[in-house]
C-alpha cells in the first residue's frame, strides 16, 4: 500500500471500493461466534486509500456508504461510524 498523508479528524469520506477485508467476499458472518475485530482497506471518492480498524459488529465499508473517522492513524487503523448509505431506487 502506497504511504498516504494523515487524515485530519474527524472526517467524513465516501467509500468508493473495497482493496481488502477481514472477511472472505466482503460481508459480515451471520454467526456472531465467526464474527471479529480487524482491518477493512478501502478507496475514498477522493482516491485515499484507508485502512479502517472496524470491531466485529461493524460491516465492512460498502461502495456507496458515507462513514465518519472519527480516531486512529495509519499505521493501527482508524476507527469509524456510519453515517448514510446510498438510497435503492424502487422500481
Amino acid at each position: 500500500m502506497s504511504h498516504q498523508e494523515s487524515v485530519e479528524l474527524p472526517k467524513s469520506v465516501q467509500v468508493e471500493s473495497i482493496i481488502s477485508s477481514r472477511y472472505a467476499g466482503h460481508q459480515r458472518p451471520l454467526s456472531w461466534d465467526d464474527r471479529r475485530e480487524g482491518i477493512d482497506v478501502v478507496r475514498t471518492a477522493d482516491q485515499r486509500t484507508l485502512r479502517l480498524l472496524s470491531d466485529g459488529g461493524q460491516s465492512p465499508p460498502q461502495p456507496g456508504w458515507t462513514i465518519i473517522i472519527s480516531e486512529g492513524n495509519e499505521s493501527s487503523g482508524y476507527r469509524w461510524t456510519l453515517y448514510s448509505m446510498p438510497q435503492v431506487a424502487q422500481h
